[in-house]
């Protein structure tokens, strides 16, 4: 059975993010965000230098 975790914080440098998110019995992941969730957040995966690009809804980007 999964289990759902609604309005959940994450916090990156300082920046506060909300998720809902699905408990999954996998193991040695945290977190897996989604294309969802990264398009709400203005996120942009670059994979050549393995970052990844938020942008807050205040406006301040974060990488």
């Amino acid at each position: 059975a999964q289990g759902y975790c609604q309005g959940v914080v994450i916090e990156f440098e300082g920046l506060q993010f909300h998720a809902n998110l699905i408990v999954l019995e996998s193991k040695g992941l945290d977190v897996i965000l989604g294309m969802d969730w990264l398009t709400t957040n203005k996120g942009f995966i670059d994979c050549f230098n393995r970052t990844v690009i938020l942008t807050h809804h205040h406006g301040k980007t974060i990488r």
